[in-house]
């Protein structure tokens, strides 16, 4: 079946939703322009999927309603904001509630260190004296910034600089996007979050968790679900693929390890899973390591491989005698570089499990994955 230039642009609005899900015309111009056009579409795949498409304004948030009290998420990236940094961009979102007009980093800094210092909050307080906590509120304004909170009205980074280093002059000024900030502040999903639906209400949670999953992760594993969970899947894959594909215009692969979504390449749109792997060496020593891992271990009746720490000791070397020239010089010379820089990004992810023991137990989609040919270019050759 032929899909419409108008379809596919919905579909393609709906996956920038997923990975960018609060949008303004600050922060997405052409995402914002296709979810604006296509609403009432994108609101019919996020009803399939249980999420709830919300707009104020020109805000528009794709809201993740639980099911059942939990929430399926892809692995966390090694490079998502910690705890301390969210409650500062909690706080800060709580202080831009009372900015009308434009404000100053200073005067944030300000507002946040009171909030902080109030009688009966728990939150550890913040002390704008110290150079490393205004680092983490610059960065916790950055974040309220790209998730279109604040709109920074100056570009001056040695102003910026000079109050971030030195606690000197207004640092920045900003204006409150309200619209966002009440999309991102919204009590409704807080409540969502911390009460269960009515049943009655709630849509077919086994159904509604399969989606989700194949969207979010992107693939189900059927040994990683129980056995009548897994025993539906497999009834339902048919319908799953059906659902995703008008949902998204990719394609479900069906596996004896369980399902795949495979989302269309599309040059002219940012990657909605996770861009791996790219032209570096930690992700090339990963490719490298999760393949290599993936022939020399053991497989398990539901496809996935392990290996004890001794095992991955001894793929490290091999990978190291076989193909060391290609590699960065931290790779060659400090002792447990390949092996964390593997770690981290295949457990990032989700394509591996580290156990206590130092054991690697690789998922079953990790053998999508294979070894890439590499050849040395000669540089003094000639061209011709």
């Amino acid at each position: 079946m032929t899909t419409s230039a108008a379809a596919r642009e919905a579909q393609q609005a709906f996956l920038g939703l997923l990975a960018q899900p609060l949008v303004t015309p600050t922060t997405n111009r052409l995402l914002h322009r296709h979810v604006m056009r296509h609403q009432r579409q994108i609101a019919d795949h996020a009803r399939r999927a249980g999420y709830r498409l919300q707009r104020v304004g020109r805000a528009v948030r794709m809201i993740r309603v639980p099911i059942a009290g939990s929430v399926t998420a892809p692995p966390r990236p090694a490079t998502a904001p910690g705890r301390r940094l969210l409650s500062l961009v909690c706080c800060l979102a709580a202080c831009c509630e009372e900015v009308s007009g434009t404000v100053t980093l200073q005067r944030l800094s300000d507002m946040v260190r009171d909030l902080t210092s109030a009688p009966g909050v728990t939150v550890g307080a913040y002390d704008p004296e110290q150079k490393p906590q205004r680092r983490l509120l610059r960065d916790a304004a950055a974040l309220l910034a790209g998730w279109g909170v604040l709109r920074r009205r100056t570009n001056d980074e040695k102003m910026m600089y000079d109050w971030t280093e030195d606690g000197a002059g207004p640092g920045a000024g900003y204006e409150v996007d309200r619209d966002a900030l009440l999309l991102m502040t919204s009590p409704d999903v807080l409540a969502a979050a911390l009460h269960p639906p009515d049943p009655d209400t709630e849509p077919d949670g086994r159904t509604v968790h399969h989606l989700r999953a194949l969207l979010e992760t992107p693939a189900v594993v059927y040994a990683d679900l129980d056995d009548a969970e897994a025993d539906a899947l497999r009834k339902g894959r048919g319908l799953r693929s059906a659902d995703l594909a008008q949902m998204t215009g990719g394609t479900v692969e069906a596996r004896a390890e369980g399902l795949v979504l495979v989302l269309p390449d599309d040059p002219d749109h940012p990657p909605t899973v996770a861009d791996w792997p790219r032209a570096r060496a930690a992700d090339w020593v990963a490719l490298l390591m999760a393949d290599l891992a993936g022939r020399h271990g053991d497989r398990t009746p539901g496809g996935a491989v392990r290996l004890t720490g001794a095992q991955v000791d001894e793929v490290v070397e091999d990978l190291a005698s076989w193909r060391g020239d290609y590699m960065s010089k931290d790779q060659r010379t400090v002792p447990g570089t390949i092996r964390a820089d593997a770690e981290t990004i295949l457990t990032e992810l989700g394509l591996l499990r580290v156990g206590a023991d130092r054991s690697w137990t690789l998922s079953p989609v990790a053998g999508r994955y294979r070894d890439p040919d590499v050849t040395l270019v000669d540089t003094t050759e000639p061209t011709r």
